[in-house]
C-alpha cells in the first residue's frame, strides 16, 4: 500500500504561469529581469508542484513509483491522475520485465487513485525486494498552464511577485515569507496534509 521510492520520470513541458503573465501581474514593461523572473517561476513551481505544498502535479508529467512484491493495492502518490503508463517488475533473475498493462485497473479513493490487478489477475511474480514493481503513470491537470485551476495560478503569481519585491530574508518585524492569501488559494486544491 505504501511506496518505497518515487521519482519524476518526465518533467512538464511548460510552467503553469509564463514570464509574460508574471510581468503583467507585476506591471513590468521591460525585459531586463526576464531571466530572474524565469528563475523565480522555477522556484515557485518547485515549491508548489507534485511533492510540494500542493500535493499534486500541475502540468502533465510522468512519475515512477516502486513498491514491494505483491502489494495488494497501491495508492499512487502523485495526483491529479491521468493514466497508467506501465507496470514493470524485476523477475527472479533481477531483469526488469514489462507486464500487460490491460491487466490493471485504477479507481478513485477520495483524493487519491488506487492501482491493482483486475479481477482474475494478480501482481507479477517478482523478486523479493523493496522496489520489485515499478508503476509509471501520468499526472497533472493538463498539458497547458490554463488547465491549472485559476486559484493555483494566481497563488504562483503572488509568490513570484512577493519574491521579486522581497529579495532578502524578511526581518523579525515581518517573518511571514509568502503572501497570506497564497495559503488560502493553495488550500482549495491541496491534497493531503502539509505542515
Amino acid at each position: 500500500m505504501s511506496f518505497t521510492a518515487l521519482a519524476r520520470s518526465a518533467a512538464p513541458a511548460v510552467t503553469p504561469v509564463s514570464v509574460t503573465e508574471v510581468k503583467t501581474h507585476l506591471r513590468i514593461t521591460g525585459s531586463d529581469d526576464d531571466t530572474y523572473l524565469t528563475a523565480l517561476i522555477g522556484a515557485a513551481v518547485a515549491y508548489v508542484d507534485a511533492t510540494g505544498v500542493l500535493g499534486r502535479a500541475m502540468i502533465t508529467q510522468s512519475w515512477a513509483q516502486w513498491v514491494p512484491q505483491s502489494p495488494g493495492y497501491v495508492r499512487l502518490a502523485i495526483g491529479t491522475f491521468q493514466s497508467l503508463t506501465s507496470v514493470e517488475y524485476y523477475d527472479a533473475d533481477g531483469a526488469l520485465q514489462t507486464d500487460t498493462l490491460s491487466n490493471y485497473e485504477t479507481r478513485l479513493d477520495r483524493d487519491h487513485v488506487l492501482c491493482k490487478p483486475k479481477e482474475g489477475f494478480s501482481w507479477p511474480s517478482a523478486q523479493s525486494r523493496g522496489d520489485a514493481i515499478k508503476i509509471t503513470y501520468a499526472a497533472g491537470f493538463g498539458d497547458a498552464g490554463t488547465d491549472v485551476p485559476a486559484g493555483v495560478r494566481h497563488a504562483l503569481l503572488m509568490l513570484v511577485g512577493h519574491w521579486y519585491e522581497t529579495r532578502e530574508t524578511v526581518g523579525e518585524a515581518n517573518t511571514y515569507d509568502a503572501p497570506k492569501a497564497f495559503d488560502a488559494l493553495i488550500s482549495n486544491e491541496r491534497v493531503g496534509w502539509y505542515g
